[in-house]
């Protein structure tokens, strides 16, 4: 018999992995472009669907912390289903703006949330000193789900030659994640308002403002983390249109009847790699933390690399090496899931527990904010110039702005639960 911890472990690894059968995501930008839409287009919604979580994040993180997490994110899987079948049903830019603002209801219910039950289990459990070792196996459960999930969307789209079909399929893993929410115990909803009054809504916003305010280490992680995650979100769709010009040309795939089915076969390929690339960084993510024996310089040299993985993107793509702006891809992938548990780990020991939804919440918020302004330049940019030309942007904003917030320098003490002013040990 497994004890509770090895339970929720499997649970939390199970959301992870429901959660991230997004068979859609390899073909999203494929999926637009066969609509009709440009790559601004695809920009615009990106960009509706980030000032939807600008306005929509505090709000449902409040609504988490203070009503209870499971049924957050019980809302937040029926939004992610309503939008899939928006997007199944309907075509065109215009009809694809309510399913972007109900995906980005889902994103706002979700995002924060389960985090913050991660980390109230880990304090129940007294294992509050391993959250980036802990959140690293989650997370790796999650990119498993990505990777199997590629696979099966390219059989679905070399069967059916249609994207669509692929957000229909998404709503068998989303139905199961939204029941897998009422088996989560009732210890994770944190601590619940019978009844939540206006004066405790602002009191509950003032904590979380008087956190950020007497923290600047806090506020400087939430903007640098923001910008990193922001541009990794956007820009690692462009991928699959790259993938796509390199099936056309690839001699070995010429046989296979038109371009569709080669596409599918190649996406599907590719991004099962780049995601299992992702699943072992994951895991790795604590390891690599051990080695490096500073959290601020890991956190600090992976932003950097990563602003080299754009630059090495952008000149591949403008010599014509579609191979090595491939392999730049899965730098990229590999670099974002080496950190993100980093950064959960490091905001987790500095945010306080009756706030963490709220807070985490607040971090996806300015990652929507950075969003909605990149999402359109990077269109515009990509359809004026071509990609390689989104990708040197972004390397040039990350490269200035990891110069400018570099995360402040702390020893982070892999076996207990507070970093360490360098001199004090």
């Amino acid at each position: 018999m497994w004890d509770d911890n090895r339970v929720m472990l499997f649970k939390f690894s199970a959301y992870g992995f429901l959660k991230n059968l997004r068979f859609f995501e390899p073909f999203l930008y494929l999926f637009f472009l066969a609509n009709g839409l440009s790559y601004l287009q695809i920009g615009i919604l990106i960009s509706i669907r980030e000032i939807s979580v600008n306005l929509l994040e505090i709000p449902t993180g409040i609504v988490a912390d203070m009503t209870g997490r499971r049924r957050a994110m019980a809302i937040a899987f029926a939004s992610y289903m309503a939008s899939f079948t928006a997007f199944y049903r309907f075509s065109g830019f215009y009809p694809f703006i309510p399913a972007m603002v109900l995906f980005a209801l889902g994103e706002t219910f979700r995002s924060g949330t389960h985090k913050s039950m991660i980390m109230t289990h880990l304090d129940r459990e007294e294992m509050s000193d391993r959250k980036v070792e802990y959140y690293g196996k989650t997370r790796s459960a999650s990119r498993l789900g990505s990777a199997l999930s590629a696979l099966i969307a390219a059989l679905i789209v070399f069967e059916w030659q249609d994207y669509n079909v692929v957000f229909l399929a998404t709503l068998v893993p989303y139905s199961l994640g939204f029941l897998l929410m009422f088996t989560y115990p009732s210890e994770l909803d944190g601590q619940i308002a019978k009844r939540t009054s206006l004066s405790e809504v602002r009191t509950h916003i003032s904590n979380s403002i008087s956190q950020l305010r007497h923290s600047p280490g806090l506020a400087r992680m939430l903007a640098n983390s923001s910008i990193y995650d922001s541009f990794f979100t956007i820009s690692k769709d462009y991928l699959s249109p790259i993938v796509k010009r390199y099936a056309v040309m690839l001699p070995v795939l010429l046989y296979i009847g038109n371009v569709e089915e080669r596409t599918a076969i190649m996406v599907g390929i590719v991004y099962f790699f780049v995601y299992m690339c992702s699943f072992v960084a994951s895991r790795r993510s604590y390891a690599l933390l051990r080695r490096v024996g500073n959290m601020a310089t890991a956190l600090n040299v992976l932003y950097l690399v990563l602003a080299v993985s754009f630059l090495l993107i952008a000149v591949s793509l403008g010599m014509g090496w579609v191979m090595v702006s491939i392999a730049g891809f899965f730098l990229l992938f590999i670099l974002y899931n080496i950190r993100k548990p980093m950064v959960v780990g490091y905001l987790g020991d500095r945010i306080q527990p009756q706030t963490r939804a709220t807070l985490l919440s607040t971090q996806n918020q300015t990652v929507s904010v950075v969003g909605i302004f990149i999402a359109p330049a990077l269109g515009y940019l990509a359809d004026a110039y071509g990609i390689a030309y989104t990708f040197g942007f972004g390397a040039l904003v990350l490269l200035v702005s990891g110069l400018i917030l570099p995360i402040r320098d702390e020893t982070y003490r892999g076996a207990n639960r507070d970093p360490v002013p360098p001199g004090s040990q």
